[in-house]
């Protein structure tokens, strides 16, 4: 008879990766620099949200199937762990979430 042995924390491990997911916050790096830019020579309200975090929001909008105004509600929790960032309301999410040009993200 063979025996079968079955290395149970490697099995394991592979289901904990498979619920893994990852996003990246590199939109925060040079974040004041792109919103100054943004910003330079507009005219009207300027914007307080860049391209990068908008960007970052369609996916976690996209992959959590989140309406607009959870949306606005996660962005309010991450605005009180990063400095600086604004938090949207939800028609503001709404507007530059569908301007975006989603090809050019991972979406």
């Amino acid at each position: 008879m063979v025996s079968s042995f079955m290395d149970w924390k490697a099995v394991d491990e592979r289901l904990i990766r498979r619920g893994e997911l990852l996003l990246s916050l590199d939109f925060l790096d040079g974040y004041n620099d792109e919103l100054e830019a943004m910003n330079c020579k507009k005219v009207g309200r300027p914007y307080r949200l860049t391209d990068r975090y908008v960007e970052f929001l369609a996916v976690v909008r996209y992959l959590f199937f989140m309406p607009y105004r959870q949306l606005e509600g996660f962005t309010r929790g991450l605005s009180r762990y990063v400095d600086g960032l604004a938090a949207p309301d939800y028609t503001t999410l709404n507007r530059r979430v569908n301007r975006l040009n989603l090809n050019r993200t991972i979406l």
